[in-house]
């Protein structure tokens, strides 16, 4: 390893981690906040009148929709100012790079993915004031959902922070802590975008249609589930990672087993978290339109969702092993 003194590894560690952590964290609460205001622009635009409904329905969904960036502000808060105490040197420096890739990757899919339920909701309302209350209501609850994979961004990243030990090899600690951040981070993000796409339909079709407001919730937070297992795939590789390795090799071998699964992971939630959310989105739209075929579309997006989430799995089976066989 490149003979740094642990001041200067302290350094790069806290800088590198916290620049990831509200970098990528902010990036996606940014466009989703502006996707909500521009949508209630351009509802205004329409329907004036609308204008106090509208204001409540923009900054509501604005609020909910940042939050995940200031889960990745109080990270990046701590990865500058916690102690080194417990891990010292290249040790702390992969923890808290690992933690900022963790939070700032899964904080960016959820602050995205709210945006489109806020931006629809705002939408929803210059269409039908009459109904802002239950429009409302679907958006936040769509967005609360959407939330969950930077939930689990930040138990990771926490762990990395608070409770993780590390090896003695400074090489398989970079691949174990860097490499759980990236599982977890990458594996969040499709889901968290995914989730907000299927909101985004949920809020859409109970703007026209809201006497089919029971059944669109239902298929939204079934579509909304199921779109959330690269996430589930994701956390699991990281507690492998930093909880039960096992006997992965020392040294370069081992950076490059531990930082392969986790690379594997979470970039192959990425496209299956998106692809579900599609899936969600329409079949979330189509029940509002046709309630009466409410079993069969949900059958069908059940089945869709399953069909697209195989590339995830497909990325697991390497993640586990490049942990366990290799």
């Amino acid at each position: 390893m490149i003979d740094i003194e642990p001041q200067v590894w302290e350094m790069l560690g806290r800088y590198i981690g916290a620049g990831l952590a509200l970098g990528l964290g902010g990036l996606g609460a940014a466009v989703g906040m502006g996707i909500a205001a521009g949508q209630a622009n351009e509802g205004l635009m329409r329907q004036p009148d609308t204008q106090g409904y509208m204001l409540r329905t923009m900054l509501i969904g604005q609020a909910v929709g940042g939050s995940p960036s200031i889960f990745a502000l109080v990270v990046g808060l701590l990865v500058l100012f916690l102690p080194s105490g417990r891990l010292e040197g290249a040790h702390f420096a992969a923890a808290m790079v690992g933690a900022g890739m963790s939070i700032g990757l899964g904080c960016f899919g959820s602050g995205l993915g709210c945006g489109w339920p806020a931006g629809k909701a705002c939408d929803g309302v210059a269409r039908n004031p009459r109904h802002t209350t239950s429009v409302t209501s679907s958006m936040v609850i769509g967005q609360a959902v959407a939330q969950s994979p930077s939930i689990f961004s930040i138990v990771i990243a926490l762990m990395l922070l608070f409770v993780v030990t590390a090896p003695d090899s400074v090489l398989l600690t970079f691949g174990m802590f860097v490499g759980a951040g990236i599982a977890m981070g990458a594996g969040a993000l499709g889901p968290g975008i995914g989730s907000g796409q299927t909101a985004s339909g949920a809020v859409h079709g109970t703007s026209r249609w809201p006497e089919s407001a029971g059944l669109i919730l239902r298929t939204m937070l079934i579509g909304q589930a199921v779109s959330q297992t690269p996430a589930i795939f994701g956390m699991l590789v990281s507690f492998i990672l930093l909880l039960g390795v096992g006997d992965v090799p020392l040294g370069m071998m081992g950076l490059a087993v531990t930082l392969g699964a986790g690379i594997s992971t979470g970039l192959g939630g990425i496209g299956p978290g998106i692809g579900s959310g599609a899936v969600g989105d329409a079949a979330c739209q189509a029940t509002a339109a046709k309630p009466r075929l409410d079993t069969l579309i949900l059958r069908t997006m059940l089945i869709g969702q399953a069909v697209s989430q195989s590339t995830a799995i497909y990325a697991l089976i390497i993640g586990l092993l490049l942990l366990f066989v290799f």
